[in-house]
């Protein structure tokens, strides 16, 4: 199951990954950034109490003294790292502003290593750069060389990447250290998340997007919030009880651009440029050098 375990960020990365195909038309809906997000997580939550009923409806108790670490992965990984990104993107170019976002292995290896005393291995460390390397590549920012930039968006790209970091490690703890089930880890941060961000939610635009075609904007909503949360967050905290926060951190960062590249070639016909496709090769042998290296060592 170890050895098994380290494909699961891989497949949460790819999921995230497919997020823009959904955001684009979403977008050209009219959906602003936080409606979009609840439109999925909404979605999502009904999908998770529906398990949760027919799985094991005990799921549902929490020990008291959890909730204030579920509130912390709800409102950070929901809210306040969407909002940090969305404001990058629009204070910096938008390739810049993915580099950021994925610095956040930096911050995990550091903080898991103080909280929990994960390994920092050259092996790790090399990867981590290498997928950062690749990752850089894959943005275009070598071709385009743009460097739209600003104060308050490299501070929000950092927290981006940091809260990204906070969502991992603080994730890790309710898995690994609390031994909370992902599903009831998934219940309450979703529930707390949409409690935060319904008062900015634009329900009359998601009414209008149902109400025009209402069985494709129902199927086309459910595999928005299957594909790109619900199976991608469930997998990645199900890797984090049996590999190191770090090493799943900078395998679903390096999966994550790597399917979007893949989603834009195949759906928006976006052809990836040479650099393109070398920060991809790049990506993809950092994951599997991890990978096989960290599953012997661990082993």
């Amino acid at each position: 199951m170890t050895r098994f375990a380290y494909l699961l960020p891989l497949i949460a990365g790819a999921g995230w990954g497919c997020t823009g195909l959904f955001v684009r038309t979403l977008d050209d809906a009219g959906f602003d950034n936080i409606t979009i997000t609840v439109s999925r997580v909404a979605v999502m939550l009904l999908l998770i109490v529906a398990a949760m009923l027919v799985y094991d409806r005990s799921l549902f108790r929490i020990a008291k003294g959890d909730l204030p670490l579920l509130a912390v992965i709800g409102i950070n990984g929901l809210v306040l790292m969407n909002i940090c990104y969305n404001i990058s993107i629009t204070s910096l170019s938008m390739s810049l502003a993915s580099i950021l976002l994925c610095t956040a292995p930096v911050f995990v290896i550091i903080i898991g290593r103080i909280l929990f005393g994960e390994k920092i291995t050259v092996t790790r460390v090399a990867c981590m750069l290498g997928a950062l390397l690749g990752c850089v590549l894959l943005s275009g920012i070598v071709e385009s060389g743009e460097l739209k930039w600003s104060v308050l968006g490299l501070a929000m790209g950092v927290a981006s990447s940091l809260t990204n970091a906070v969502y991992v490690i603080t994730l890790k703890e309710a898995t690994d250290v609390r031994k909370i089930h992902p599903l009831t880890i998934q219940f309450y941060t979703t529930v707390i998340g949409l409690v935060v961000m319904l008062p900015f939610t634009d329900f009359g635009v998601i009414g209008e997007f149902v109400a025009e075609r209402p069985v494709w904007a129902s199927l086309f909503l459910l595999a928005h919030a299957s594909v790109a949360s619900l199976l991608p967050n469930l997998l990645y905290a199900i890797a984090f009880l049996y590999i190191d926060s770090s090493v799943g951190s900078i395998l679903a960062s390096g999966a994550e651009p790597t399917a979007a590249m893949l989603v834009g070639l195949l759906v928006y016909h976006e052809v990836p440029t040479v650099f393109g496709i070398i920060g991809m090769v790049i990506v993809i042998i950092s994951m599997i050098v991890l990978s096989k290296t960290d599953a012997k060592t661990t082993s």
